[in-house]
């Protein structure tokens, strides 16, 4: 596979792309150590975070949601045109098969006139006047 040739600056916002999720799990796993460790400490700080108003607290999630969303998009973009350039090399080194022999698909006939109505007192005007062109 042919990758581009990516310069320093290019590699280190990659880097620092990678930082946030594993930043996320270590802080939280800190987070529980630092109650264990210290618990009016870590009490102080909860309560902080108990004033902060919640709009800003839904300003947050949608700001996360969007850069781990923005991220899952264009992996599974950048997934998708590799699996696309795989299949067209694939299908350039391999000669094209005929198609294999099998049976003819069998059509029923279509009937030629549709049952009269039953007698109700229906009349479908559109479906008399298919049948007197069919006369």
């Amino acid at each position: 596979m042919a990758h581009e040739r990516r310069g320093g600056w290019d590699r280190f916002v990659d880097g620092l792309n990678r930082l946030p999720r594993p930043a996320m799990a270590f802080g939280t796993i800190g987070l529980i150590g630092a109650a264990m460790a210290d618990p009016v400490w870590f009490m102080a700080r909860m309560e902080g975070l108990a004033l902060v108003p919640e709009p800003l607290w839904w300003l947050m999630g949608a700001i996360v949601s969007f850069y781990f969303g923005a991220r899952m998009q264009a992996h599974g973009q950048s997934f998708e045109r590799d699996m696309a350039e795989a299949l067209v090399r694939m299908r350039a080194l391999r000669p094209a098969a005929p198609p294999a022999p099998g049976p003819e698909p069998i059509a029923a006939p279509l009937p030629r006139s549709l049952p009269q109505p039953s007698g109700t007192g229906d009349v479908n005007a559109a479906l008399e006047d298919w049948r007197r062109t069919q006369a």
